[in-house]
């Protein structure tokens, strides 16, 4: 059967994979994406340094809400404490 004739699952559809690599799973949904016939092996590669930077920024972007809201805190304690 020709590869083309064969019916793709949802989640190994581009739109599907974009979806749950960028808004799900991230870095978890890299195996969905390497199983998709559909992504060159170029465009796979593409996204997968895409996925890194994204999770990386997210990870940072998170870290620095907590700390301004453990300072936050601290100086509502302050001011609770006075």
């Amino acid at each position: 059967m020709p590869e083309e004739d064969v019916k793709v699952k949802w989640y190994l559809r581009p739109i599907g994979v974009l979806l749950l690599l960028f808004f799900v799973l991230g870095p978890f949904g890299l195996p969905l994406l390497y199983k998709s016939p559909k992504f060159s092996k170029r465009s796979k590669i593409i996204l997968t340094i895409g996925v890194i930077i994204y999770t990386s920024y997210l990870i940072f972007a998170s870290l620095e809400i907590a700390r301004q809201l453990y300072m936050r805190m601290g100086e509502l304690q302050d001011i609770l404490n006075k």
